[in-house]
């Protein structure tokens, strides 16, 4: 197996990586424990109309989504845009 090299930049790196196959190197890794974990949610409650509800629907539906995720992103791109936030 080969050795990897010491780097002096991550662009130096990233060209790299861009023209060796990591497999060639496996003897130079070692294995690491990664936990994910996403925030905790609460269940909001909101009551809309079935007009209001329906026309969500077709909007996330162009969107290749569900209407309660689409509700969601609006929530959390408007509140990123006001000085509270």
């Amino acid at each position: 197996m080969k050795k990897i090299p010491k780097f002096k930049s991550e662009k130096e790196e990233a060209d790299f990586w861009a023209t060796h196959d990591s497999a060639d190197y496996l003897s130079e890794t070692k294995e690491v424990k990664v936990k994910f974990t996403r925030p905790q949610k609460k269940l909001v409650s909101l009551r809309l109309d079935e007009k209001t509800i329906n026309k969500l629907k077709k909007v996330a539906d162009t969107k290749g989504i569900g209407y309660l995720e689409l509700i969601r992103m609006w929530v959390l791109e408007n509140l990123s845009k006001t000085k509270a936030a």
